[in-house]
């Protein structure tokens, strides 16, 4: 066998263990609600830390009219969440581990005298109860015990002011 023809054989042995290698999970038959919590909660085109989210949703209601529009950043490497809850700052600490889960929280609170103190009660709770998170797009939805019910809130990515 001449070395043009050896190169010819390799290379389209190599052409055909790449493509035999891909995998793209969406293309998997029984990729329905039956696949893995994993692949349900994969990040889409916003990642979940470092990224402002304001408020859109609270308890499958649109979110209230505040002060201020509530929102959440959780930074990387200091595993902080910080926010506005609407009048009021907060801070704490989260977890993120993998499979779509996230505790947040004990949050600290400023103590503003604030219009509407109730709505960012809830909000404050919500995130308190959160337990599970799924992003779409640029929304992030947090959930309490499961992705399967109204979530707790839902948040759009939004850039940092």
């Amino acid at each position: 066998m001449s070395l043009p023809a050896c190169l010819r054989l390799a290379s389209a042995a190599l052409a055909t263990a790449i493509a035999g290698c891909s995998f793209n999970p969406a293309e998997r038959p029984n990729a329905g609600p039956g696949a893995n919590a994993v692949e349900r909660t994969a990040p889409g085109p916003s990642p979940l830390r470092n990224v402002r989210w304001e408020l859109r949703e609270l308890a499958g209601r649109p979110a209230p009219t505040l002060e201020q529009t509530p929102y959440l950043v959780l930074r990387e490497g200091r595993t902080r969440v910080e926010g506005r809850a609407g009048c009021n700052k907060f801070s704490g600490p989260y977890i993120a581990p993998a499979g779509g889960a996230l505790r947040l929280g004990p949050l600290a609170t400023t103590r503003s005298a604030c219009p509407d103190l109730a709505a960012e009660g809830a909000f404050l709770r919500a995130l308190n109860q959160a337990q599970h998170y799924r992003i779409s797009g640029t929304t992030l939805s947090l959930y309490a015990a499961d992705t399967l019910g109204t979530p707790l809130a839902r948040l759009a990515a939004t850039p940092e002011e």
